[in-house]
């Protein structure tokens, strides 16, 4: 292996990583390494747009009440705060950076309704393609102002004196004075998905081996409606903002799935990610009706085509829908500039918890907070004096022996358990059996090789975080947002309010009490 060295290392290409490496650009000398291509990733794939209180009917307080309503009570407030007051700005950024928001016949900005939000505040581009046009702006941004690597993957952080200071990857050593985790999610650990095949839980997987303490991994989001065509194992999204403009939830009989519930369609994703499932689950068949869209060729395009791959005129014909794992609300612990437990080592988009996600993600706020949080790190690290703390020395002992042995099980088998036992529902007797599942495999996913190929190192990493999130789901004996007990199927503030489940080499799993939870994301830093 060869070496380098940078000031900052940005592992991950989506909305997060992107930005953060266009603001520090200018000032410092920045690497993006991405697993595939720079194009590739969850952000990219984004079609609900980003969420803004900009109309004059909206403020940043009804966007927090909302927020903290679909998250239910499980916030780090200030940090919501942060993100909803910053959320106008981002729009202004974007537009600088040419991004072509749909907008009315007025020329002002169209903004579209999803589930939970109580005002029109979803600014989107080309219907559903928000993801990929911001990633594309962002793209061109840095393109020439950082390096990329691409097809390239981190398999371990370097340590010298409990101060994060490099990078191993597939091709070379690199060292820097700061890393960042930008790696998205971890969909890839449940058999429908929407996420990217990249999304295997890489960062928080990192982040663990190298000490970080990870909080809130028991809350997964569901998103209601994946595309569920017949003959396919493919399970793409349907954007919430479908059902925003009146696309409805029927069964095989024409019932309509959410008639009781007061925000029908648009109830919270977890509510109505049950609803389907539980219909599923006994031989129903759900569909999503669009007929009644007008001009829906043009308000979706992204999703007309691919109707249109299936053979399916949502003109005329229903949408066969399913749920899938689509976002984690925890990840590894961060304060409100990204910085984790770690010394050097920062995280910001899905793989940071920063608590503005409570139990359960408010649609459309997860661009916003890789854009918002991206900005937060980087004024901090720019307010900052960093050294590179690497010796010759430590040149030597980053080698590892290589293993000869590897007791893993497939990607296929890991989905299929982590589906069954800890989806969308839960209860003791299926989460303590995914544990004693899990229990042979820790030993060997807990530490990586030189010689671990991708496919064995992303196996490991699966194992290592479906145990994370089985044990913190099997401990939390409570229902709450996008963490479902059917032995615990209500919610209970007596026991679990301001209680965060934290998993740490050091400590194993925790459970954290704090009366001042808008304090909680920084108490251990």
């Amino acid at each position: 292996m060869a070496d380098k060295t940078v000031d900052v290392i940005v592992i991950g290409s989506g909305i997060a990583g992107l930005m953060t490496a266009h603001l520090l650009a200018d000032h410092l000398n920045v690497m993006i390494i991405t697993k595939s291509n720079a194009e590739t990733s969850n952000s990219s794939w984004a079609q609900g747009g980003m969420a803004a209180a900009i109309s004059p009917q909206d403020n940043w307080q009804k966007h927090l009440m909302d927020t903290i309503e679909a998250g239910q009570d499980h916030h780090n407030y200030s940090n919501v705060e942060i993100l909803v007051k910053r959320a106008p700005e981002m729009v202004k950024k974007l537009l600088e950076l040419g991004v072509p928001f749909d907008r009315s016949s007025d020329g002002s900005l169209l903004l579209g309704m999803e589930g939970a939000h109580q005002e029109r505040r979803i600014v989107h581009v080309n219907g559903d393609k928000t993801g990929e046009a911001f990633t594309k702006a962002l793209l061109k941004a840095v393109k020439e102002r950082v390096t990329i690597a691409d097809h390239t993957q981190v398999y371990e952080l370097i340590l010298n004196n409990e101060r994060v200071v490099g990078v191993k990857t597939n091709k070379e050593i690199i060292f820097a004075k700061t890393i960042v985790l930008a790696t998205g999610g971890l969909g890839q650990l449940y058999k429908h998905t929407s996420n990217v095949k990249e999304a295997t839980g890489d960062g928080f997987a990192l982040a663990y081996r190298a000490g970080a303490v990870l909080r809130d991994m028991e809350f997964i989001q569901f998103h209601p409606t994946l595309l569920a065509a017949t003959g396919t194992d493919t399970f793409e999204l349907i954007s919430e903002a479908v059902r925003g403009e009146g696309a409805k939830l029927i069964d095989d009989n024409g019932k309509r799935l959410m008639e009781k519930n007061p925000l029908k369609e648009l109830a919270p994703r977890d509510v109505v990610s049950r609803e389907i499932h539980r219909a599923l689950s006994v031989g129903k068949k759900i569909y999503l009706d669009c007929r009644e869209i007008r001009n829906f060729a043009k308000r979706f395009p992204g999703l007309s085509d691919r109707c249109e791959a299936f053979e399916i005129n949502p003109k005329y014909a229903l949408l066969p829908v399913a749920p899938g794992a689509h976002f984690i609300s925890g990840g590894v612990q961060t304060d409100s500039v990204g910085r984790t437990t770690v010394e050097g080592l920062f995280a910001v988009g899905e793989v940071a918890c920063t608590g503005v996600h409570g139990a359960n993600r408010l649609a459309s706020n997860s661009l916003l907070e890789g854009m918002v949080f991206a900005e937060q790190l980087v004024k901090h690290i720019l307010s900052q004096s960093f050294t590179l703390h690497t010796s010759n020395q430590l040149l030597l002992t980053v080698k590892r022996k290589d293993s000869t042995f590897v007791d893993l099980p497939s990607k296929s088998e890991i989905q299929e358990q982590m589906t069954d036992l800890v989806g969308i529902e839960r209860d003791k007797q299926g989460l303590e059996q995914m544990k004693q599942w899990l229990q042979p495999f820790l030993f060997t996913a807990s530490q990586v090789f030189d010689s671990d190929n991708s496919d064995i190192l992303e196996r490991k990493n699966m194992v290592l975080i479906a145990s994370f999130i089985t044990e913190a789901a099997l401990l939390r004996t409570e229902s709450r947002g996008g963490h479902y007990r059917t032995d615990y199927p209500e919610r209970d503030d007596n026991k679990w309010m301001g209680r965060y489940l934290l998993s740490s080499k050091k400590d194993g799993l925790t459970n954290v009490l704090e009366i001042n939870n808008s304090k909680v994301a920084s108490t251990s830093l």
